[in-house]
């Protein structure tokens, strides 16, 4: 049994679009990652059908980058992108890896 490459596609861009347009005027991050999963789960659903291991690689990258990411704001006690201007003098390494 498999999925129908049209209704992945469809509903990929559909998640993209959900996730892009509602992360645009968000400045809480963990508002901002959440419409960034939903996109990033969008690109991964449209690529499924045509090259899972493509998928797989996209899937380990994100959570490379957002494992980093949250710990930024958890270490760094961030609430808002206003919060993180600052964190380049407090935690130079950990911004560098986000």
């Amino acid at each position: 049994q498999t999925l129908n490459p049209t209704v992945l596609m469809l509903l990929g861009i559909l998640s993209i679009l959900i996730g892009g347009w509602g992360g645009l005027n968000q400045t809480q991050l963990r508002k901002i990652m959440a419409f960034s999963s939903i996109a990033h789960l969008g690109w991964m659903m449209a690529v499924l059908p045509f090259s899972p291991p493509l998928t797989t690689l996209n899937l380990l990258l994100y959570l490379l980058m957002t494992l980093t990411t949250f710990l930024l704001i958890t270490t760094t006690n961030s609430k808002t992108t206003q919060d993180l201007t600052t964190t380049w003098t407090t935690t130079p390494l950990l911004s560098t890896l986000t």
